[in-house]
């Protein structure tokens, strides 16, 4: 038999692993949220019974895996009124889905109950979509030594791949993976703004870059970022950049600081690479650095 599960905060994250969940054949004791109507939804989505759709804390009781799938700053709090409503057992798991902090988190005086944390490396837009997505996922474990065997449990059963992190990495984990996916929405909205500055409509500026994008990570995906990298500085084009950098300080200088600083780390990989020679990394230096 399949351990129970309890769901608290059934938002985007917290419905699609329960769907993918309750699809392998965990039961489910209850689905909690502050709006009964959200909870009966969240049932739905789920697939199991809109009866277990609760407003009521409590309701937990007797399910062995409790998901808090609830905003960062309040896992804390609800794992304190959890384990004071009732006091859990070691074979009960309390479980979160933050990238930013330790199962440590939830962690009472007196509390027998096993932590974890897992994180899907997926970005939660929709909840229909990251059904889908999850199968084949990266996920992040981390939290009690004795409960990783049940955290590899419930990420092989959503078909997602697990890894372990370090409690004490997990910022610098989850650094990483905003650096791949928010900042990487932030640099295609700077390019789709100079395409425009280009006289190019909106509506058409984002889809010229796509294929540009898919390329450009296909090749690193293949090649890795050394050999992947192509562009003017791992060319050694010093004319290319200089042009560059007086078309931004004339028709965009905003986002002139972030060329510069990209640049830079951009002449370290293609230093990295070997394909970059020693005196024009440091030419690029000085031309980015504005000396």
């Amino acid at each position: 038999m399949k351990p129970s599960i309890a769901l608290i905060g059934p938002g985007k994250v917290g419905c699609a692993v329960s769907r993918r969940l309750f699809q392998a054949g965990y039961p489910f004791r209850a689905v909690i949220s502050r709006a009964q109507s959200r909870a009966e939804e969240a049932c739905r989505f789920i697939g199991c019974a809109e009866s277990l759709a609760s407003q009521e804390l409590s309701s937990f009781a007797g399910a062995d895996i409790l998901l808090l799938a609830v905003p960062d700053d309040q896992i804390q709090s609800l794992a304190q009124k959890l384990q004071q409503q009732q006091k859990l057992s070691a074979r009960q798991a309390l479980l979160h889905f933050s990238g930013l902090h330790g199962a440590e988190l939830m962690r009472t005086a007196g509390s027998e109950a096993q932590l974890l944390s897992l994180h899907p490396l997926l970005p939660f837009a929709s909840r229909e979509l990251a059904v889908q997505n999850l199968a084949g996922c990266p996920c992040a474990i981390e939290g009690d030594r004795t409960a990783l065997p049940l955290a590899t449990q419930l990420v092989n059963a959503i078909d997602g791949r697990p890894f372990a992190i370090a409690s004490d990495k997990k910022a610098l984990y989850h650094a990483s993976a905003c650096i791949a996916s928010n900042y990487l929405v932030t640099l295609l909205d700077t390019a789709r703004e100079l395409l425009q500055e280009c006289g190019i409509p909106e509506g058409k500026a984002l889809s010229l870059l796509l294929p540009l994008l898919q390329a450009t990570l296909d090749n690193t995906v293949k090649l890795g970022p050394e050999a992947g990298l192509t562009g003017p500085l791992v060319r050694g084009d010093s004319g290319t950049v200089e042009k560059h950098l007086r078309s931004l300080q004339e028709a965009a200088p905003n986002s002139l600081p972030l060329y510069r600083l990209l640049g830079e780390k951009t002449v370290q990989l293609a230093k990295r690479s070997g394909r970059l020679e020693l005196v024009k990394a440091e030419q690029f230096s000085r031309l980015l650095r504005d000396e």
